[in-house]
């Protein structure tokens, strides 16, 4: 197990459940909702808390009822808060997500306001961290970790497409990206399997050490030896797909704190993904480590070759 730190975004998620994408200009009783912490490193640093790991973060976060609920959730788990910035100053950011449950799709309207970094801030540590996760947010913060800890293993969780963004991913040891922001990166209509060899080799050309591109319910594509393989995603019916990405990212460090071999850890990443779609909401929805490795047990997934 490995020292782990975490930079990157905030936010109070309000989910609200339908089981429909409602129509403008309608009103609508919702059946349930649920309100907890999110955020791409937020969720992965509960995971990794959850899971009993050595973990560290590193965020913005008001003192309003919101951070006040987001801050008591992380210290359940264990995660280390002393150097996030949780002043009174600061807004904590706040996402509606409306969930539709037919289909498990969710759409995001996401609020936030630029929480200024003091000059003089400085990152206190007791001991180094060996791993690093960053979300492309919280930029100033990011830079800083990179330039204090220029030995740790890094990986980018590359969700959506911003300058921020592509400059982290230019540097990390692991740029794991969405299908968006290769899709935004490369300026491809779409990426479908005749594009996916050029996708790849554009996003290689941006990182050149790993790469690895999810997409969603089909998989994730990477490079083995010189060849380029699609690992299948578990085959599973999605009630809420409300942070499986921010899950894959969180077990993935998991892994690779664990010594997993590369393939083991899209495996486990996989699983751990597949799990949470199965369930409402972000933090919620983590499965138990017993359960993955049962599904893992199960599933005989085959890397296909490209």
């Amino acid at each position: 197990m490995k020292k782990i730190l975490c930079v990157g975004h905030s936010a109070c998620d309000i989910t609200y459940l339908t089981k429909e994408y409602p129509l403008e200009n309608r009103k609508y009783k919702v059946d349930e909702t649920k309100m907890m912490g999110g955020g791409p490193t937020g969720n992965a640093s509960y995971l990794l808390g959850k899971y009993k790991q050595e973990v560290s973060y590193i965020t913005t976060l008001g003192t309003d009822p919101y951070g006040v609920s987001i801050v008591s959730e992380l210290e359940s788990v264990g995660v280390d808060l002393k150097n996030s910035l949780i002043r009174s100053g600061y807004n904590t950011p706040c996402s509606m997500i409306i969930t539709n449950t037919s289909t498990g799709s969710r759409t995001i309207l996401n609020h936030r306001n630029k929480n200024i970094i003091p000059e003089d801030y400085k990152i206190e540590y007791d001991k180094k961290p060996e791993i690093i996760l960053f979300d492309g947010h919280e930029i100033e913060l990011a830079r800083l970790a990179l330039k204090e800890f220029p030995e740790s293993l890094t990986v980018l969780d590359a969700g959506s497409y911003k300058e921020e963004t592509v400059e982290l991913a230019s540097k990390v040891d692991y740029l794991i990206c969405s299908e968006d922001f290769a899709r935004d990166y490369t300026k491809v209509e779409s990426l479908t399997p005749e594009n996916y060899s050029q996708v790849f080799s554009q996003m290689e050309s941006l990182n050149g050490k790993n790469v690895v591109i999810t997409l969603g319910e089909k998989g994730c594509i990477y490079r083995k030896n010189g060849e380029l393989y699609n690992h299948p995603a578990f085959q599973t019916k999605a009630i809420d797909t409300t942070g499986a990405g921010d899950i894959f990212h969180g077990a993935f460090v998991y892994a690779l704190s664990n010594n997993f071999d590369f393939i083991k850890t899209i495996k486990f990443s996989s699983v751990c993904a597949s799990l949470s779609v199965e369930k409402i909401g972000g933090r919620e929805s983590i499965p138990e480590l017993n359960d993955i490795y049962k599904r893992m047990e199960k599933w005989e997934s085959t890397d296909f070759k490209i």
